[in-house]
């Protein structure tokens, strides 16, 4: 299909830099693949690709084109006119979803947290450029924080003291050589949550779930 998401690392390896800091959302991550000649067309999970004979990806599809697409590519045409490829990142959930599961009777929800322009050496917009380009035109993540990571705030964010269920994503503010896409990012989850995790899934949970 396209490029998959990185694979986030905790905040003891990521850089004590300026960052913006994100609600991470408890759900699936989908990515929805752009390109000049097709729009948005191409939906798929980290492994497979899904269309809407998928029962339990069909409402994706549907989420996407009635409150995405057309922003997203109106986006796009103003800005990326000359992209060859765009690939949007969004997380996929339900109020009472945990460690990715979802729960019967939940709402379906979509949220867009990344868009990765380009095709051969692709770049995430830094975050602050995500904010201005999407963040009035379609749902992302709350904004919770903009400072330097450090032992101060992921202190804060173990202790509970953000309104997250999982805990938080930082993406720095400048580009970043060494990290996919351009923007190191870092996960911190809250005490809280990795209580939960290891009471249910014990030691080999930590290793899928924690951090």
């Amino acid at each position: 299909m396209s490029h998959e998401y990185p694979s986030i690392s905790n905040s003891s390896k990521a850089p004590k830099q300026p960052c913006i800091v994100f609600d991470k959302l408890d759900g699936n991550n989908v990515r929805v693949k752009y390109t000049q000649k097709k729009g948005f067309y191409l939906y798929g999970t980290r492994t497979q690709l899904f269309d809407v004979s998928a029962p339990e990806w069909a409402p994706v599809i549907t989420l996407f084109e009635k409150n995405y697409k057309a922003p997203l590519e109106k986006l796009i045409s103003k800005h990326y006119a000359n992209e060859r490829e765009i690939t949007a990142f969004l997380e996929f959930y339900g109020d009472n979803s945990f460690a990715g599961v979802h729960q019967p009777g939940d709402e379906p929800k979509l949220v867009l947290f990344d868009l990765l322009v380009g095709h051969k050496q692709p770049q995430f917009l830094l975050p602050q450029e995500f904010i201005k380009f999407c963040g009035d035109k379609v749902e992302i993540p709350r904004v919770l924080y903009k400072g330097n990571l450090g032992p101060a705030l992921i202190a804060d964010v173990r202790a509970g003291k953000f309104p997250v269920k999982e805990g938080v994503i930082c993406k720095g503010t400048t580009r970043s050589d060494y990290a996919f896409g351009g923007v190191w990012m870092a996960k911190i989850k809250t005490q809280a949550y990795l209580d939960i995790i290891f009471n249910r899934y014990g030691a080999e949970g930590m290793l899928k779930y924690g951090e």
